[in-house]
């Protein structure tokens, strides 16, 4: 038996997120159907992060398990030239058949880019948010204090989320940068609860627009009540930008 570990980049404006689903396209559904055309024999395909729809991934991390004797580069050749366009899989490695895509982690880099100027760019549709009005990074990174470290994030959480999912997160940093026209949002932490990036950004944006106080941003967490954070940034501009082993830094 082999373990098989992959690293995947994709742009996900055309799928329903990465788990398979179905009726409709996904990027785990995708791969699964290149894997048995190459394969020629069902796998399951773990991948570290359930990214939803529209959000892309520049370091996703995926494993399955498999007999088949096919060496790594031929792997990774037929999985590319199946798959389409806007997936592709960057790195093909044996793992220890104990290892867990999503659960031998240890922690994950997100990052969220906010076009930022008047006028879009076609370059960046469906690769950012695009956001016309200034915004003010000092206050931003003002607030983004008060979501480091471990806290109850039901009021980052999706709306619907289950009861039976424990919200407690650590956020280890949130970094913000300005980029030419592009402000980066960066956010390391140990896993995270579904919409909890695009939730803690939407609220981050309407503290740099004024909208919000900084200190709002700490009174909405304390709060556990998504109806308090009733925003959420768009998927575009969210990016799975690697996951961590052994190297974690925090």
């Amino acid at each position: 038996m082999r373990n098989i570990k992959m690293t995947i980049e994709y742009l996900g404006t055309n799928y329903y997120g990465w788990q398979v689903l179905p009726d409709k396209p996904t990027v785990a559904g995708e791969i699964t159907k290149a894997l048995k055309t190459i394969l020629r024999e069902e796998v399951k395909l773990t991948g570290a992060s359930r990214t939803d729809a529209g959000v892309h991934a520049r370091g996703q991390v995926a494993n399955f398990k498999t007999e088949n004797p096919i060496p790594l580069y031929k792997l990774q050749k037929g999985l590319n030239g199946l798959l389409p366009p806007d997936i592709k899989v960057v790195k093909v490695e044996e793992a220890p058949l104990d290892f867990d895509a999503r659960r031998s982690a240890r922690g994950k880099e997100y990052l969220y880019r906010i076009f930022n100027r008047s006028v879009p760019s076609p370059f960046e549709y469906r690769r950012s948010w695009f956001f016309p009005f200034p915004l003010n990074l000092q206050k931003m990174a003002e607030a983004s204090r008060f979501l480091i470290g471990v806290h109850d994030f039901t009021s980052f959480s999706k709306k619907d989320r289950s009861k039976e999912v424990n919200p407690v997160r650590e956020v280890n940093e949130v970094k913000i940068e300005k980029i030419g026209n592009t402000i980066e949002v960066r956010v390391w932490g140990r896993s995270f609860l579904r919409h909890m990036v695009r939730v803690m950004v939407a609220a981050l944006v309407k503290v740099g627009e004024g909208k919000l106080r900084p200190e709002e941003v700490k009174e909405i967490l304390e709060e556990k009540n998504r109806e308090r954070a009733p925003f959420l940034a768009p998927p575009d501009g969210l990016y799975l930008e690697k996951v961590f082993y052994e190297d974690y830094p925090y």
